[in-house]
């Protein structure tokens, strides 16, 4: 992200106030790529000025990023970089699809109908970041050469605001995620979920170890998490879950998250299928799930995940290891 950096120190200055400006603009963004290609981390194919008089940016035809210590990288048709002229350090960045993705080693191809990100930043060397937003619409990521998706959806959304403290904000959507055929079934045979899952929602606070900065020498890590709310929405069955964890330097979570549901059976159902429940264990969690939806005044069931040293259990039931969420570099 260090071209991004470059470009929008260079536009904070006020020298994109003209063509002149503009000009300089692209010839910063084009070394910006060129230091990159030259480190093995990106490059692009040209970049040329764009967007004036009301605005500052840059056409940048196949850019391309690349994360070597995670095994991925990105790369669009084109992408365009704007920021009105009384704003310099907010930007808008729009990408053509479709767009090549490696994740781990996998390739995929994702189209859209609409892809853009905005980014807010603040004064200061690195840049720091104080919003980013993302919007998807009709998303569809397909593996390499596949003729069907393996994952779509009617839109994503995702906003992040800097809240103080090396607190953010996250707000996040995702609408009629289609997942691959058969997936379900395949992962919770018997529970009779769909391949379409109606609605996913965060609301929550994440904390990170350093403010993050397009700047930044890396990238910060998650060290805790508060949820406010997360909401599912599957096959007629909705769980909404809130709490708190905090994470290890080694990945591990420790804190509740507090699980709530009128569907108690149901999910039960699909956690036995998933493998993620015994099945001796039925007993006990499907007696605790009517004594409680008994004394609640709405009828949900609301039990505790919990995490310590390493473990996880769901109320009194002990479920194994818990799950590595982020190792920090």
């Amino acid at each position: 992200m260090r071209w991004l950096g470059a470009v929008t120190a260079l536009a904070a200055l006020g020298a994109a106030a003209s063509w002149g400006g503009g000009t300089l603009l692209a010839r910063q963004a084009a070394e910006g790529f060129a230091r990159l290609a030259a480190e093995g981390r990106g490059g692009a194919a040209s970049v040329s000025a764009t967007g004036f008089p009301l605005r500052i940016g840059a056409e940048v035809t196949a850019p391309a990023l690349d994360f070597p210590e995670a095994g991925g990288r990105w790369q669009a048709p084109s992408a365009e970089l704007a920021a009105p002229l009384w704003a310099p350090l907010d930007w808008r960045i729009a990408a053509t699809a479709p767009q090549k993705l490696t994740l781990a080693g996998q390739r995929f191809t994702l189209a859209a109908t609409d892809s853009v990100a905005t980014l807010g930043l603040g004064l200061g060397a690195a840049l720091p970041l104080r919003r980013a937003t993302l919007t998807l619409d009709t998303p569809r990521l397909s593996a390499e050469d596949a003729s069907t998706p393996a994952l779509a959806a009617q839109d994503v959304t995702a906003t992040a605001t800097r809240a103080g403290d090396g607190r953010w904000q996250i707000v996040a959507g995702a609408r009629a995620v289609a997942l691959p055929e058969g997936l379900t079934d395949s992962l919770a045979p018997g529970a009779g979920l769909p391949d379409v899952i109606e609605t996913v929602t965060v609301d929550a606070t994440a904390s990170l170890d350093t403010p993050p900065a397009l700047m930044a020498d890396r990238m910060p890590a998650l060290t805790a998490l508060d949820l406010t709310r997360v909401h599912l929405a599957w096959g007629g069955r909705a769980l909404d879950a809130r709490g708190a964890i905090t994470i290890d330097a080694d990945g591990r979570p420790e804190g509740t998250i507090t699980l709530s549901t009128k569907d108690w059976a149901a999910w039960l159902q699909v956690a036995v299928a998933a493998g993620l429940v015994e099945a001796k264990r039925v007993p006990m969690l499907a007696t605790l799930g009517a004594y409680l939806a008994q004394q609640s005044k709405d009828g949900a069931v609301e039990v505790p995940l919990a995490f310590a040293q390493g473990r996880m259990s769901l109320g009194p039931v002990p479920l194994g290891r818990a799950p590595v969420l982020v190792q920090r570099q």
